[in-house]
């Protein structure tokens, strides 16, 4: 994410993991994203989500992924990163493609992988 979204003062990354205790990302539209991310002041915010090939196919996932893109859409810059397994990258990027609505066309997206 530094390396992405280099800032002068600094950037604010939470995560939804064990070892961050009580820091982790707020909820979002009723779902807590896996990733967090602000400069300081804040100018953009970046929400991040890893699903694996399965979880791309449950209508959980695709409600969790509107309602991050649909709070992004309301930040003057939002970005939304995707992490899945090397062999879902084509259907992360349907599946960002179908649930880019007008409303939404505005906010940053990216799928990635860590494989």
């Amino acid at each position: 994410m530094h390396e992405r979204h280099p800032t002068e003062r600094g950037l604010l990354m939470l995560l939804d993991h064990d070892s961050y205790g009580r820091d982790r990302p707020h909820r979002v539209n009723g779902y807590c994203p896996d990733l967090f991310a602000s400069d300081l002041p804040a100018t953009f915010e970046i929400l991040g989500e890893a699903k694996t090939g399965p979880d791309l196919e449950r209508p959980r996932s695709h409600a969790q992924i509107a309602a991050f893109l649909d709070h992004l859409s309301l930040q003057a810059c939002g970005w939304f990163y995707l992490c899945v397994p090397p062999l879902s990258v084509g259907r992360g990027r349907q599946l960002l493609k179908r649930l880019r609505t007008p409303s939404r066309a505005l906010v940053n997206v990216e799928v990635i992988t860590l494989g």
